[in-house]
């Protein structure tokens, strides 16, 4: 999406002309519904910028942009290489405080571009404009203020935003980046923000309650399930439980927690001393059985228990162990909650994985660009076009080992041991096919899957492309 001039699109013409204007000036994908009162919002913002400054139809200012993946959106930004201007919109009755919140919050997702931020608000109802000063009050302000930082110098970024707000920028994994997630150098959703505040809220009123949420790979469980562990160790400590296999990087950044303790599932004993903790948090529930859970539970008492897990709904019931799922599932006072906003990983790749999983949730066909599906009819052939990728700078893996390393690019072989049972599901003779899963979402960008020896699973592969 390009910036564009307000000026322009606020000349007198109808809602539908308007809209298409926006569209063909910006570049952006859709339509963009553009209300009333926002318009009118605009139209006077434009007036009062006409009275104080020249050449306002060469203002060129990105209108409504929302950051892809996250939902944080924006009023009107101008990006130029010293620094960025953001105005927000208002009309009606809008507290001080209201403001000032929405303004630094824009201010905390927009300082990930290093630039100075100079932040306004402007209510068209009453004709006020207000600033976020630099000790982060709310002030009443002068147009010619909001004039000169608009006709700053410096040059103006003219390429599509989308590609300045990447998602590697916000969306850090405290297990694998533990020096970015303690300098506080990450940023929740608006989603993950509104369940973090439903949990922390609950909390602190009743000092107990079970909490769930779950969502597909790359939807930043880890991350908000560190973020409360932050808050709620504030003054006394929790524990964080990690389910499967432990690694370096858990224990490393634990070691530099003081009132976050890690435990493995493995070392929850009938013995296991839980009444020392405020609450107790559980990564990767999905990996627990249900008798460790069950005994959990026990130990943990009335202490507030929060869980989170992956969606695997896409795996055959068959390649799972549900027990733990069913349990919480069936708590009568659990308060669940669901991530639907994939920032970690690319959106094409995981539609690709959840139909290769379960055939029957194919949705519209589409094109995958980025995936290819080759075939090898013996291990020489297969090596051959595993050194090839190799050569381009992609991971290698073997399919449903349990070896889960994000990369960029990803390439997994696949052999004969996979088929595709009478309901869609993949499945695994080995019955790996839930370590597959995860092993095929921490694919970035690209995905390679060199089929060898399993002409049927190539042949639906194909099909799926």
């Amino acid at each position: 999406m390009k910036s564009i001039s307000i000026y322009a699109i606020t000349r007198n013409q109808n809602t539908e002309q308007l809209q298409k204007l926006e569209r063909h000036l910006s570049g952006r994908e859709r339509v963009l519904k553009i209300r009333e009162w926002e318009l009118g919002s605009l139209k006077a913002l434009v007036r009062q910028l006409e009275r104080h400054m020249p050449e306002v139809p060469a203002l060129r200012l990105f209108y409504s942009f929302q950051i892809p993946r996250l939902g944080k959106e924006f009023d009107l930004l101008q990006i130029k290489e010293d620094q960025i201007v953001n105005i927000e919109l208002k009309s009606g009755v809008v507290s001080d405080e209201a403001m000032r919140k929405q303004l630094l919050q824009n201010r905390y997702y927009l300082s990930a571009l290093g630039k100075p931020i100079r932040s306004y608000t402007y209510n068209s109802s009453q004709n006020r404009l207000v600033r976020l000063t630099n000790h982060d009050h709310i002030a009443d302000t002068e147009w010619e203020q909001l004039c000169r930082d608009l006709q700053d110098e410096s040059e103006d970024y003219k390429g599509n935003i989308e590609e300045l707000f990447r998602a590697e920028l916000y969306l850090i994994s405290p297990l694998t980046e533990p020096a970015r997630f303690l300098k506080n150098e990450y940023f929740l959703t608006s989603q993950q923000r509104d369940i973090e505040r439903q949990i922390l809220k609950r909390i602190r009123a009743k000092q107990t309650g079970y909490f769930w949420f779950n969502g597909l790979p790359g939807t930043g469980k880890t991350l908000l399930l560190y973020d409360i562990s932050m808050k709620l160790s504030k003054r006394q400590q929790v524990c964080m439980i990690h389910c499967g296999e432990a690694g370096k990087e858990w224990k490393s950044l634990h070691e530099r927690l003081q009132r976050v303790i890690y435990l493995s599932d493995s070392q929850i004993m009938p013995d296991s001393r839980m009444e020392r903790y405020s609450a107790i948090l559980v990564d990767e529930a999905h990996l627990l059985s249900a008798d460790r859970l069950r005994l959990l539970m026990q130990l943990a008492g009335d202490r507030p228990m929060i869980f989170s897990s992956d969606c695997e709904t896409m795996i055959s019931p068959e390649e799972l162990d549900q027990g733990a799922m069913q349990i919480l599932e069936e708590l009568p006072d659990i308060q669940t909650f669901r991530l639907t906003n994939r920032i970690r990983t690319n959106v094409e790749l995981s539609l690709f994985i959840r139909n290769m999983m379960y055939l029957c949730s194919r949705k519209n066909p589409r094109q995958y660009p980025h995936i290819a599906v080759l075939y090898a009819n013996d291990d020489r052939e297969a090596e051959g076009l595993l050194r090839d990728y190799a050569a381009q700078g992609y991971v290698l893996q073997n399919g449903g080992s349990g070896q889960e390393e994000e990369a960029e690019r990803l390439a997994v072989l696949l052999d004969d041991r996979y088929y595709y049972d009478e309901n869609g599901y993949l499945r695994s003779a080995c019955r790996d096919v839930r370590h597959l899963f995860h092993q095929l979402n921490c694919a970035k960008e690209e995905l390679a899957l060199v089929v060898k020896g399993n002409e049927a699973v190539y042949a639906v592969l194909l099909d799926l492309l």
